[in-house]
């Protein structure tokens, strides 16, 4: 698999509690879904397992009308305080919502987080000139270069190919994420790269999005793949 295309794994309260370091050896980054954990956790265990793990961190906090999964309970700034203080770094990343004013991670632009700036819509897809509008309408970061992630569900096969493509095209200036969730959208979980998406979504419990598959699914996917038929063996990628 090519070294640019980085596995972030999404995890819940459920999931990284019985997680090992074993169990994160494929992946890159692993999403803390704030919204899926008690504030219990957040501010007396989450640290110390995370450290364990050891790899970069990406806090994602999802309203319960934006998410398709159920949250545990609302959340303040105030109860993220302290676990965003003690991963303030640039090798972690903030998830900020392109399509909503708020935010429950104030100044986030003086953090040391890379941005990853996201929209998500559950019923419809977007065009490259809607992109374009909201990544320029995002507010500057004075750190690393900010990534935009756009995941979408498309009606049918052309939508999919449309939207990737427009992936690829916003990608000569901009560092993107596309993808298309529900069973349309297998090729952009899984080949994303393809179209110069960056990073790919994963989960190591069950779905947080709607066609997000497991590591172990997607290994097995790229593999089949990028076998040769004649020798057996793994063909190279471009």
């Amino acid at each position: 698999m090519p070294e640019s295309y980085k596995i972030i794994a999404s995890v819940g309260e459920d999931d990284l509690r019985h997680l090992q370091k074993k169990d994160v050896k494929e992946v890159d980054v692993i999403e803390v879904r704030l919204d899926l954990f008690s504030r219990n956790y957040i501010q007396k265990e989450m640290k110390k397992k995370l450290k364990a793990l050891g790899l970069p961190v990406l806090f994602t906090y999802r309203r319960a009308e934006d998410s398709s999964v159920r949250s545990y309970v609302k959340l303040f700034h105030e109860d993220v305080e302290g676990i965003l203080k003690d991963f303030n770094d640039n090798a972690n990343y903030l998830d900020i919502e392109l399509n909503r004013e708020d935010t429950i991670f104030r100044n986030y632009d003086t953090l040391n987080y890379r941005i990853i700036y996201s929209y998500h819509s559950f019923k419809k897809s977007i065009l490259a000139n809607e992109m374009m509008n909201y990544i320029n309408k995002a507010k500057p970061v004075k750190k690393k270069n900010p990534i935009f992630k756009f995941a979408i569900t498309p009606e049918d096969i052309e939508e999919t190919a449309d939207f990737l493509n427009d992936i690829k095209l916003l990608s000569k200036s901009n560092t993107m994420i596309g993808i298309c969730m529900g069973e349309l959208g297998i090729i952009s979980r899984v080949f994303g790269d393809k179209f110069h998406s960056s990073f790919t979504y994963m989960t190591l419990g069950e779905a947080k999005a709607p066609g997000q598959i497991s590591v172990d699914t997607f290994k097995k996917l790229r593999a089949d793949l990028f076998k040769s038929p004649s020798s057996g063996k793994d063909s190279k990628e471009d």
